[in-house]
């Protein structure tokens, strides 16, 4: 794939990111992506500053790394700029991660609540105090994840905000704060969001094949992929192939099971995998029927021999 880009100092070696999804991006599943290549970095699930700097156990669990290929960035979250530099020293001290997210996107109402995630596009100056302060603590790659805004579209603000502040990238879902998914992204605004920034632009929204994808490249820099990705893992190599590998797409649910086995602890191995289901088996025929075969299996290792068991009756 043509144009690489740089984010920060960091090259990039292909134009495509999995979208950071609570619960679903965490390292077994991005261990499944590296291993099946065509990305250019990757970001963990959302990390609380807050939860960072008390040393909390399950979010320090959440920050684990592996031997990656891909660049992995952390996404923090927050609204309290002490909290928000003091876990940027810890990310720079004792993490390997090769750069900073931060998330503006967020729409969980209990991220909201709390002033955090979404509710950030709201207030102008607190998105310039926040991305400033970033910068100034940090030489790491950093990018901003944003919406096109709260209520109402305000992202030209926004976007010039984030610009004028210093960070490197911006990653826009082109849909507001309450937008549902059956609503079409607005990708229309990439127009005037050039036209006031040079800002590196991420795209994200509605990407479900390499087709799609190959056509928003056209328009941003480089395209992120959320619900198109953990349904179909593959989708980032066949777009750097351009096409399509079907054969290959049975096997991947199989290899994060394994990974899953491999990652965590008992307990958490069959919730783990739960979280996954209803994406990477919707295609699959009889996949209604699948599902809840899955959803009632008793251990990581009867599921996998349902899904295997399915597969082959195909």
């Amino acid at each position: 794939m043509k144009k690489n880009i740089k984010i920060g100092n960091l090259e990039l070696k292909y134009r495509t990111v999995p979208a950071p999804m609570a619960g679903l991006t965490d390292i077994a599943f991005r261990k499944l992506l590296d291993n099946i290549g065509g990305i250019g970095y990757m970001v963990s699930e959302m990390i609380s500053a807050d939860g960072m700097i008390r040393r909390n156990e399950k979010t320090f669990e959440m920050m684990r790394l592996s031997e990656f290929k891909t660049p992995q960035f952390i996404q923090l979250f927050g609204n309290n700029i002490s909290s928000i530099i003091k876990a940027i020293k810890i990310i720079e001290n004792e993490t390997e991660f090769d750069g900073i997210d931060f998330n503006m996107g967020c729409p969980a109402k209990k991220i909201v609540k709390k002033g955090s995630g979404s509710a950030l596009l709201k207030d102008t100056d607190k998105i310039k105090e926040i991305v400033s302060a970033m910068r100034n603590t940090t030489t790491l790659p950093l990018s901003i994840k944003v919406r096109l805004g709260f209520e109402s579209v305000n992202i030209l603000q926004t976007i010039k905000a984030i610009s004028d502040s210093g960070a490197d990238a911006v990653a826009i879902h082109f849909r507001l704060r309450g937008t549902p998914y059956t609503i079409p992204a607005e990708w229309n605004y990439i127009k005037a969001i050039r036209e006031i920034s040079n800002i590196t632009l991420i795209g994200n929204g509605d990407i479900f094949d390499y087709n799609t994808a190959l056509e928003k490249l056209k328009l941003v820099d480089l395209i992120m992929i959320g619900r198109g990705a953990i349904s179909n893992p593959l989708i980032f190599s066949e777009i750097e192939k351009k096409q399509s590998n079907d054969e290959l797409k049975q096997e991947t649910f199989l290899k994060l099971i394994e990974l899953i086995d491999h990652y965590y602890e008992e307990k958490l191995k069959l919730p783990k995998l739960k979280s996954f289901i209803r994406y990477m088996i919707a295609e699959k025929p009889d996949s209604k029927a699948l599902r809840l075969k899955l959803y009632k299996a008793k251990s990581l290792n009867e599921a996998k021999i349902i899904y295997k068991h399915s597969v082959l009756s195909y």
